[in-house]
């Protein structure tokens, strides 16, 4: 049937039939972009409790260390702090000059190789 052929009333009830139409079709996308939307939210929220709750139990599930004893310090024990101590003051210090020396070496075989 033509447009030209319906009555007003007609055309009228089939607007109005495809407009439902078309809102029954908007819903149904709203409700999956909701549910999309809450799912790719939920995963977030689900990682961040599941780790909460394993701090939690590590941290009441711990048993707690052993007493330390009192250990007395030998002689050794302390000569061998001091010479770590000193070590760590005066390798950088020790380190760079050879730092130094390995760069002219790499620098030399570099243009040696880029001469070729």
């Amino acid at each position: 049937m033509r447009r030209t052929d319906l009555s007003l009333d007609e055309e009228i009830a089939e607007v109005e039939g495809r407009l439902a139409h078309n809102r029954m079709q908007l819903r149904a996308l709203t409700a999956e972009a909701r549910s999309r939307v809450s799912v790719r939210n939920a995963v977030p929220v689900a990682l961040v409790a599941a780790l909460a709750v394993g701090f939690a139990a590590s941290r009441f599930m711990r048993k707690p260390p052993p007493p330390q004893a009192f250990v007395r310090q030998t002689k050794a024990a302390r000569t061998t702090r001091i010479a770590g101590a000193i070590a760590s003051a005066l390798l950088p210090r020790l380190v760079r000059p050879l730092q130094h020396v390995i760069e002219q070496w790499l620098s030399q075989r570099m243009r040696r190789h880029a001469a070729r």
